[in-house]
């Protein structure tokens, strides 16, 4: 299935989702967002706080939550299964928690020491496996995720922080997006350019979808990259851009 459109989550907490028309849904929450996922057909939209609580619109449905737990580490990404209902949480320190069909493969504090803050789980088309990817570029793969090279190992510590992640739809490769709105590509996928080939942005989210890929700034901007539609955004409304899906 392809997706068409997608969802930004702005700094009024409104969800706004962009296809053919644009719709909106004001937000009630009780902590601070932090991320937000769609589902396999495009039509829902699970948005996770801070507090770990999570909210589910549209197809999407709610299958519990991290708000109960006595987290030691706050939750930074959510993922809905391509395969099904369910989804996975990241907490900072790379601790995986799974919902619904959402198989659970390990994390980071079970197989490796000191890395760097998560900020990102991507799973693969099939459900089988995921990557969790830390600010600096790191990635570590779980199940049948294969490995197609750390962006830490290519580029120096200091002068990166890596904001999003997204895996080509057969696995063969992904991409990174950085703070300033830099793209980079690892393994088998196809590179169309950053926004900062044109000066620095301030850069939030990378929508990725067969044949192309979107980056977001924090104003709401969108830059579109090969043959991908931009199909709005929400400048000129006088907010700013905390998540993509």
């Amino acid at each position: 299935m392809t997706l068409r459109g997608y969802w930004m989550l702005t700094s009024d907490y409104r969800l706004l989702q962009f296809q053919d028309e644009v719709s909106e849904i004001r937000l009630d929450l009780t902590a601070r967002p932090v991320a937000i996922a769609n589902t396999r057909d495009g039509q829902g939209c699970l948005v996770l706080e801070s507090s770990g609580h999570i909210q589910a619109h549209g197809t999407a449905r709610a299958l519990g939550d991290l708000a109960a737990l006595d987290m030691v580490a706050p939750p930074v990404d959510i993922a809905a299964s391509p395969s099904g209902v369910g989804y996975w949480v990241i907490d900072s320190e790379g601790s995986v928690f799974s919902f619904g069909n959402a198989h659970f493969m390990n994390g980071v504090p079970q197989v490796a020491e000191r890395s760097a803050d998560a900020v990102r789980i991507e799973p693969t088309a099939n459900a089988d496996g995921y990557w969790v990817v830390d600010s600096r570029g790191g990635v570590h793969t779980f199940g049948a995720a294969p490995f197609h090279g750390a962006l830490v190992d290519q580029h120096p510590v200091d002068d990166l922080r890596v904001v999003d992640f997204a895996a080509a739809p057969d696995g063969r490769g992904y991409l990174f997006l950085d703070c300033d709105g830099h793209v980079y590509a690892a393994g088998d996928v196809e590179y169309f350019g950053s926004p900062n080939d044109l000066g620095r942005v301030d850069a939030v989210g990378l929508i990725s979808r067969p044949g192309g890929y979107l980056v977001v700034d924090a104003r709401g901007a969108v830059t579109a990259f090969g043959n991908i539609a931009n199909l709005g955004s929400p400048v000129g409304r006088g907010v700013g851009v905390l998540a993509v899906a």
